[in-house]
C-alpha cells in the first residue's frame, strides 16, 4: 500500500501587479500593505522584479499574466500612456475577468481619464471611483482596495480548500480499514481530514432527518437570515448545521465558522467581530479596534453587502449561566444589537446558522419580530427508523431479535445520536464483535437498573443518562486509548497531535499512534486546522467532562498528567508565525496553570518569578494575565515570594487604574519587605506608593515616598530605582509648577540611565522632560524628547510605554492645533491599549479623541468615545477621569441644545470635582452658568 502525502494548507494565491515602471514608488507602497498576506503564506505577488535572471522578459510577463489568480491594475496617467501596460496587460486582464478565470482589481493611483478605457467595463470598479490620496486606512479609496484584495484572496483560498477537500475524499485518497482494530501507525503521519471546512458532519455515517433538512434548506433558499438550532449537547446540532452547508454549497456561497467552544476565543462582541472579519476577507481597521460599535458597523456592512454563510457554534458560551443552572442573558449586550440589526436591515446577502444548548429570552424576542427572517429549530433525537439506519451505518445488521434489543436502547436514550454511536462501537468491539445478543446478555442488568432509576424524560435527565453511558463506554476502551483520552483531558485548549502522544511516553511510538487512531475512529478526538496548517486535537465538552472525571478518580494519575502536560507545553509549544506577544509565552502560561492545578508551587514560582514572566507581562501591559499569575501564588511559599506577588498584583491594579487596590497591595509589599529587612524591595514598594499618591494628586505625600525610595536606592546602588525616583520627583515638581527643580531631577535621571544602561529609566526621564517642555510651550523640544522616548519604547518592546508616549505626542499636536495628527496618535495609543488590555490607557485615549471631536464641533462623532471613556473610568473607580468625561458630555449636550441632559452631566461632574478638590470645579461652574442662561433665554 503506497503512502499518501497530504498537504495541510493550500498553496499561496498568485497575484500579478500590472503597473508603469514610472510608478515604481507607488507599487512599492502597495507591496508594504501586501506584506502581511505574504508573511502568512496567503499570496505570492508577481511583478517584473520577480522574473528569474536570464528569462525572456516578454514571455515571462505573459506567463505570469496568464497564470495569475488575482490581477491588480495600478491605473495612472502613465499607465494609460504606456502602450505595453494598456494594450497587452490591461486588455488581457479584462478578457480574463470576462472569462471568469481571474479576479481583476483596478486601483486608481492618480486622477486620469479612465472612463473610456476597457477597464471601465469591469463591474468591480464603480463609475464614481476615486483615486487613492493616502496609503492608509483613513483613505476610503485605499480601504476599499485592500478589502477587495482580501476578499478575492479569501474567496480563492476557500475554493482551493474545497478542491483540496474533494481530492482528499476521493476513493484513491482513502486507506480503508479491514477491521475495527486500528492498523499500527507509522511515525509522524500526515493527517487526512474529511474536509478542511466541515468538522463534524460525515456523509458516511449520517442518517435521517430528511424532512427537517428539506425544510431548513428551503428556508435558507427563501432568504431566511438566521436559523438557530438548539438542543442538548451531543444531539447533533453542529453536524446538522454542516449538513445544511453541504445542501446549499452548490450555490458557491463562501462558508466560515466562529466556534465559541474554543476556550481561546473571547466571549465579548469585539473579540468575535475581530476574529470573524478577517475570515470574511475584511481588513480589521484601527477604527474597528477603537470601539465595539465601529466593529459592529463594519461586520454588519460586510454581511449585508456580500454573500456569506456563517456558522456560529456553541452560542451558549456567550450567555450567563452554565449547564447545571441554565443559561439566560448575553454577557455582552452588543451581541443582541448585532443579531437585531442583522434581522432588521432592509437587505442582507449573508445568512447565519446558530447552534446552542439554549437561547436567551432577549434573542427569542428579537427573532419573533422577524418571522420571515428568523427560525428556531429545536433538535430532538432520531426517529425509530433513523436509529436503526444509524446502527446499520456503523456496521450492525440487526435481525428481528436484535432490533428489539436495540429498540430498548433507543427508548432509554430517546434517540440521542452520540450515545447510540457509542453503543454501536461497543457492540462492534471485542469481545462482542457485532453480536447484539451477547452484548445485551452482558449489560442487561445494567440497563434495567438504569430504567428503574430513570427520573423522567426531561433534557436534564437525558443528559445525565447520556453522561453515564459515555462514561461506561470510555471505561471499556482499550487501556492505552482510554489512558490517552483521560490524560489529554487536562489540556484546556486545542493542541497539536504530539501533545496527546506525549501523554503516553511509556509506550513505543507505534502503540501511541495506534491509541490515537482508535480515538479518532471513535470520534473521541476532534480535529481542526490552525492558521499555519498545524493539525490540532480537542475533546468534545461532554467527552472531556467525563474523561477528566475518570482521570481525577485516580489522584496520582491525574497529578502525573498535569505535570506531564506542563512539561509538554514548556518543551514542545511553538506559536504561529507573527503570533501576538501573549501567544509567544502561551507555553509558559499553560504550564503555570497545570502546576497550580496540582499545587506544584515551586514549579509555578519558577515560571512566574524566576523566569520573569511576570515582568514580561507587565512590560507588555497584560495586566489581567499578570494577576492570574501572582494571585494563585500568594501564601503558598515563603514571605519573599509573597512580597513579589503583592508587588505584581499592585502593579497590575495600578496599570488598569484601580489605584485603591494598588495602594493596598503596595502597602502589604512594603510591610513584608521591612519585616524581611530587604532594603531593595522596601525602596521599590515606597516608589510604587509614591506613584499611586501622585496619580491621586497628593503631591506632598508622593514626594515623601519618592525621597525615601531614592535614599534607599543610593544606599544599595540600585541604579534602576534611583533613575525612576529622580524622574518621578521631576514629574511631581512639574505638577507643582517648579520647572527648574523638575528639569534638574529629570536631567540627573537621564544622565544616570544612559551611563548605566537603564533603558526603562531613560524612557521615563525622556517622557518627563517632554511633559515639562510641553508645559513651557517649547513644542519642538517636547516633540524631540517624546520621539526619543518612543524609539526606546519600541526597541525595548515596552507596549505600555509606547501607548503612553503616543498619547503624549497626541497632546502636543492638540496644543499646536494639528488635530488630525493628534487624533492619529490617540488612535495608535488606543489600539495598543486594547491589544494589551490596559483599560486606563484605553479610557484616556478615548477621552482625548472625543474631546478633540467636540472641539471640532463634530458632536455626533464625539459622543461615543466620550461615553465609552466614562464607562471605563467608572469601572476603574477613576473619579478624576470620570469627572472629566462627565463635564465633556455635559458640554456636548449643551452645544446640541439638550439642556436637561447637559445639566445632569454637569452636576455630576461638579459633585465629583468638589469631592476631589481639583481645578475642574471652576469649569463645571462656568458650564452650569451657561446652561442656566440659555434656558432662561429659551423660556423668554
Amino acid at each position: 500500500m503506497s503512502s499518501l502525502t497530504t498537504p495541510t494548507s493550500p498553496p499561496p494565491i498568485s497575484v500579478f501587479i500590472s503597473y508603469s515602471h514610472k510608478d515604481e514608488d507607488l507599487r512599492e507602497e502597495l507591496d508594504v500593505h501586501l506584506a502581511n498576506l505574504k508573511r502568512q503564506g496567503k499570496i505570492q505577488a508577481w511583478h517584473d522584479r520577480a522574473i528569474e535572471a536570464g528569462a525572456e522578459w516578454d514571455a515571462a510577463i505573459k506567463h505570469q499574466l496568464e497564470t495569475a489568480q488575482v490581477i491588480l491594475l495600478l491605473i495612472s496617467p502613465r499607465f494609460i500612456a504606456s502602450n505595453y501596460c494598456y494594450d497587452l496587460e490591461m486588455q488581457r486582464a479584462v478578457e480574463r475577468h470576462d472569462e471568469g478565470t481571474a479576479r481583476v482589481i483596478p486601483i486608481i493611483l492618480k486622477p486620469c481619464d479612465w472612463q473610456d478605457s476597457p477597464f471601465s467595463k469591469l463591474q468591480v470598479l464603480p463609475k464614481d471611483a476615486k483615486p487613492i490620496t493616502k496609503w492608509d486606512d483613513q483613505d476610503e479609496a485605499f480601504l476599499n482596495v485592500v478589502q477587495g484584495i482580501r476578499r478575492a484572496v479569501a474567496s480563492l483560498e476557500t475554493e482551493t480548500k474545497k478542491a483540496l477537500g474533494a481530492t482528499l475524499n476521493s476513493p484513491e485518497a482513502i486507506v480503508p480499514f479491514t477491521s475495527s482494530t486500528p492498523t499500527p501507525h507509522t511515525p509522524h503521519p500526515t493527517p487526512c481530514l474529511s474536509t478542511p471546512l466541515l468538522s463534524t458532519y460525515d456523509a458516511a455515517t449520517w442518517v435521517g432527518r430528511e424532512q427537517l433538512i428539506t425544510d431548513l434548506t428551503q428556508k435558507l433558499r427563501d432568504g431566511y437570515r438566521m436559523l438557530a438550532i438548539t438542543g442538548i449537547t451531543g444531539i447533533g446540532k453542529t453536524a446538522l448545521a454542516e449538513r445544511l452547508v453541504v445542501e446549499v454549497s452548490e450555490n458557491g456561497i463562501p462558508f466560515h465558522r466562529l466556534n465559541f467552544d474554543d476556550r481561546g476565543q473571547g466571549r465579548d462582541f469585539l473579540s468575535g467581530a475581530l476574529t470573524l472579519l478577517p475570515k470574511l476577507g475584511e481588513t480589521v481597521t484601527t477604527e474597528d479596534q477603537k470601539a465595539p460599535q465601529n466593529a459592529l458597523k463594519h461586520l454588519l456592512h460586510t454581511l449585508r453587502n456580500h454573500r456569506f454563510l456563517v456558522q456560529i457554534d456553541s452560542l451558549e458560551m456567550l450567555l450567563q449561566g452554565d449547564e447545571q443552572t441554565g443559561w439566560n442573558a448575553f454577557t455582552d449586550s452588543l451581541w443582541v444589537d448585532f443579531f437585531q440589526q442583522l434581522l432588521a436591515g432592509d437587505t442582507c446577502q449573508s445568512q447565519l446558522l446558530l447552534t446552542s444548548q439554549a437561547l436567551p429570552e432577549e434573542l427569542e424576542m428579537v427573532g419573533s419580530r422577524y418571522p420571515r427572517s428568523w427560525h428556531r429549530q429545536d433538535l430532538g433525537g432520531l426517529t425509530e427508523v433513523e436509529q436503526l439506519q444509524l446502527f446499520e451505518k456503523y456496521g450492525l445488521k440487526p435481525d428481528g431479535l436484535d432490533s428489539e434489543v436495540l429498540q430498548r436502547f433507543v427508548e432509554l436514550y430517546q434517540g440521542h445520536p452520540l450515545v447510540l454511536q457509542v453503543i454501536a462501537r461497543d457492540i462492534l468491539e471485542k469481545p462482542f464483535n457485532g453480536n447484539v445478543q451477547q452484548y445485551w446478555q452482558r449489560y442487561q442488568a445494567e440497563f434495567d437498573q438504569m430504567v428503574r432509576h430513570q427520573k423522567g424524560n426531561s433534557p436534564r435527565a437525558l443528559q445525565l443518562r447520556v453522561k453515564q453511558r459515555v462514561e461506561q463506554a470510555l471505561q471499556r476502551l482499550p487501556v492505552d486509548a482510554r489512558h490517552m483520552l483521560c490524560r489529554s483531558s487536562v489540556y484546556r485548549r486545542p493542541v497539536p497531535e504530539e501533545f496527546w502522544l506525549a501523554m503516553m511516553e511509556e509506550l513505543p511510538e507505534d502503540q501511541q499512534w495506534s491509541a490515537l487512531e482508535l480515538l479518532k475512529s471513535h470520534n473521541l478526538a476532534e480535529q481542526e486546522l490552525r492558521g499555519d496548517g498545524v493539525l490540532l486535537l480537542r475533546q468534545h465538552n461532554l467527552v472531556r467532562s467525563v474523561s477528566r472525571k475518570l482521570l481525577k478518580d485516580d489522584r496520582a494519575a491525574w497529578q502525573r498528567a498535569e505535570r506531564k502536560a506542563a512539561q509538554v507545553w514548556l518543551d514542545n509549544y511553538e506559536p504561529e508565525p507573527d503570533a501576538p506577544k501573549l501567544e509567544q509565552v502561551r507555553g509558559k502560561l499553560e504550564a503555570f496553570h497545570h502546576y497550580c492545578e496540582v499545587e506544584e508551587w515551586e514549579a509555578a514560582k519558577e515560571i512566574c518569578i524566576d523566569q520573569k514572566v511576570d515582568v514580561q507581562l507587565l512590560r507588555w501591559g497584560y495586566s489581567q494575565e499578570l494577576l492570574s499569575l501572582c494571585e494563585p501564588l500568594l501564601g503558598k511559599l515563603d514571605a519573599s515570594v509573597d512580597e513579589q506577588c503583592e508587588t505584581g498584583i499592585g502593579n497590575a491594579y495600578w496599570s488598569i487604574g484601580k489605584r485603591s487596590q494598588a495602594i493596598d497591595h503596595f502597602q502589604r509589599s512594603l510591610a513584608i519587605a521591612r519585616k524581611l529587612g530587604d532594603r531593595g524591595s522596601e525602596g521599590n514598594a515606597l516608589g510604587n506608593l509614591g506613584s499611586t499618591y501622585w496619580y491621586r494628586g497628593d503631591y506632598p505625600q508622593a514626594i515623601e515616598y519618592y525621597q525615601q525610595a531614592l535614599t534607599i536606592a543610593r544606599e544599595t546602588d540600585d541604579r534602576r530605582v534611583e533613575v525612576r525616583m529622580l524622574s518621578n520627583l521631576g514629574g511631581t515638581y512639574r505638577e507643582l509648577g517648579n520647572y527648574p527643580e523638575a528639569i534638574q531631577y529629570c536631567q540627573q535621571a537621564l544622565i544616570i540611565a544612559r551611563e548605566f544602561n537603564v533603558p526603562s529609566g531613560e524612557l521615563w526621564a525622556l517622557r518627563r522632560l517632554g511633559d515639562i517642555y510641553k508645559d513651557l510651550s517649547d513644542y519642538p523640544q517636547a516633540i524631540e524628547y517624546y520621539q526619543q522616548a518612543l524609539t526606546i519604547a519600541r526597541e525595548t518592546d515596552s507596549r505600555g510605554g509606547e501607548a503612553w508616549t503616543l498619547e503624549d505626542l497626541g497632546e502636543v499636536y492638540k496644543d499646536l492645533g494639528d488635530y488630525s495628527q493628534a487624533i492619529e496618535y490617540y488612535q495608535q495609543s488606543l489600539t495598543i491599549a486594547r491589544e494589551i488590555g490596559n483599560s486606563l490607557r484605553e479610557g484616556t485615549a478615548l477621552f482625548n479623541w472625543g474631546a478633540i471631536l467636540l472641539k471640532l464641533e463634530q458632536y455626533s462623532e464625539a459622543q461615543q468615545p466620550l461615553q465609552l471613556s466614562l464607562n471605563i473610568f467608572k469601572s476603574l473607580d477613576d473619579l478624576e477621569g470620570e469627572a472629566d468625561a462627565l463635564l465633556r458630555l455635559g458640554e456636548l449636550h449643551y452645544k446640541t441644545g439638550q439642556l436637561d441632559q447637559a445639566r445632569e452631566f454637569c452636576d455630576r461632574a461638579l459633585a465629583l470635582a468638589t469631592e476631589l478638590g481639583v481645578p475642574l470645579v471652576k469649569e463645571c461652574e462656568e458650564l452650569q452658568l451657561k446652561i442656566e442662561n440659555k434656558k432662561l433665554k429659551e423660556e423668554t
